[in-house]
């Protein structure tokens, strides 16, 4: 894939990324790439994880992203100490990874996640969770459930019992939290998987960590394997 149009997109709430998002225009430019605004062929995302959820979940780059962060991320495949070494190099010869993303579907609204929809209950106490995936029906009490994407296995779903899955794999994994007695464990699901859940209260909606809002207990939560972002990697 060549690579000309670059959009960078720092994390406006972090000083250093804001302040490594002006250098790094200066040094792409330098280096003879185009800084734009639209029609990107990349978007490169400073400041980490969160950063490209957030970037994702407003819709600010369109199929290829790359991150700069900390060495606590996880997607970013350079951090803010390293960028200046290896920028230039992988944009003109990196290799790229696609991964899925899931779609969330409530009524008349749809909601994308990069790493995972969570089913969450309001309060402290536990709710009942009715969780349907191609027909077959499992019913447990619990905090919520984690339904999530290869790339999100390493995040709340790992966390929360989860086994992690190489960030290219191509399949879906469910994560009951706190389930009552241990009565249903996580599972995978291919990516051609229907998969519905509902609860017996209200309960809330939670995409990438972002809350959505908050859900009657007679609507229905429909989720599906949705498009593919690439990935640029180091």
């Amino acid at each position: 894939m060549h690579i000309s149009k670059v959009k960078v997109l720092p994390n406006y709430n972090k000083p250093w990324a804001k302040s490594l998002a002006l250098r790094v225009k200066k040094f792409l430019r330098k280096h003879k790439f185009q800084i734009v605004r639209q029609n990107e062929d990349i978007a490169v995302c400073i400041g980490g994880d969160g950063t490209i959820l957030y970037a994702n979940h407003k819709r600010k780059f369109q199929h290829t992203v790359f991150g700069i962060g900390t060495k606590t991320s996880y997607m970013c495949a350079l951090r803010k100490d390293n960028w200046r070494k290896w920028l230039v190099h992988l944009l003109r010869n990196g290799k790229y990874e696609n991964r899925l993303l899931v779609n969330a579907a409530i009524k008349d609204k749809d909601y994308e996640a990069m790493n995972d929809v969570v089913v969450h209950s309001n309060d402290f106490r536990v709710i009942t969770i009715f969780l349907e995936v191609d027909g077959k029906s499992y019913q447990f009490e619990g905090d919520g459930i984690i339904i999530s994407t290869p790339m999100g296995s390493s995040a709340y779903a790992y966390s929360a019992g989860g086994k992690m899955l190489n960030p290219a794999s191509r399949q879906i994994e469910i994560v009951p939290i706190c389930p009552y007695k241990r009565t249903i464990k996580p599972f995978l699901v291919s990516p051609d998987s229907k998969i519905t859940v509902s609860c017996d209260r209200t309960w809330t909606l939670i995409i990438d960590g972002i809350k959505i809002r908050k859900v009657g207990h007679k609507e229905k939560l429909n989720v599906t394997v949705g498009r593919t972002i690439r990935f640029l990697i180091s």
